[in-house]
């Protein structure tokens, strides 16, 4: 989750999963959702599919906290099962808070880089966490550099399951990290899962791919460590309102699977500076 700010500082607007207490209130309550038919109707999540093993996961995350939101569950999983875990963080959230002589966007990055940290040794202990450091809330201009540095993380990616956020989240950065992640999937060969996270709160089940959609069931050990993992974020999520956080505790996780075949397209943009590092409190 993360709320982006206009450059001078002078106002900040939530963007993604959340919406701040105060902010504009969430439209749909997870009992909306549950009511729902096809909510528990969608077809279960494999890691391996069909004749495709799954021997490598790749989550890719927008901001810290969009990971342990959206896709928590699939990486205690992954980890559960042995397989190996990955996480591809695109940007810190430096964006999040209004700059104040309290928490500078610096000090903001540091605290999210370090939060994201705890929440990723709860789910996958000792997963490599890799930072591209991309601007929070500037991602779609930096998206074809995202893309090659995601494809080229992945490589061969025939049993590579490559998890990011939805495409058309309703978040800038979410959606651009999704379409980022769709062409490294066409280029490496990797399976697509996109998790939304903004959607659950913010829209309602009119506007979710069902056709499209697979569940994660979470048995009693995963809901807990995932709550655990929620509460390592605490610059992000500690003023939510519960009505917020409630779609993200319960028991199932959804993902959309697109076909990698289907084009995607990816807008001109300006290349991203430097290379990609290993992430750490700055």
């Amino acid at each position: 989750m993360t709320m982006t700010s206009d450059r001078d500082g002078e106002r900040a607007h939530p963007s993604s999963a959340g919406h701040r207490a105060g902010d504009a209130p969430a439209t749909s309550s997870v009992a909306d959702w549950e009511a729902h038919p096809r909510y528990g109707a969608v077809p279960l999540l494999r890691l391996s599919h069909g004749e495709r093993p799954c021997t490598r996961l790749v989550v890719v995350s927008a901001h810290p906290d969009d990971e342990s939101l959206g896709a928590a569950g699939l990486m205690a999983t992954a980890h559960r099962q042995g397989v190996p875990v990955y996480v591809v963080l695109l940007t810190a959230g430096e964006a999040s808070h209004r700059p104040s002589q309290l928490m500078t966007r610096h000090a903001l990055a540091t605290t999210r880089l370090a939060e994201m940290e705890n929440a990723l040794a709860r789910l996958a202990p000792e997963a490599p966490l890799v930072f591209l450091g991309a601007a929070d809330g500037e991602v779609a201009a930096q998206e074809q550099a995202v893309a090659a540095s995601l494809a080229g993380l992945v490589g061969d990616g025939s049993s590579t399951l490559l998890a990011a956020p939805w495409r058309h989240d309703g978040h800038p950065d979410h959606e651009a990290a999704g379409r980022a992640a769709a062409v490294a999937a066409q280029r490496s060969g990797a399976r697509l899962l996109e998790y939304p996270v903004s959607l659950w709160p913010t829209r309602g089940p009119q506007d979710a791919p069902w056709e499209q959609m697979v569940r994660l069931d979470l048995d009693p050990d995963l809901i807990a460590t995932k709550a655990r993992a929620l509460q390592s974020h605490v610059s992000q999520l500690s003023t939510l309102p519960e009505r917020v956080l409630a779609h993200f505790r319960g028991p199932v996780e959804h993902y959309v699977e697109t076909p990698v075949e289907v084009p995607v397209e990816v807008p001109v943009e300006v290349p991203v500076e430097g290379q990609a590092e290993d992430a750490g409190p700055a």
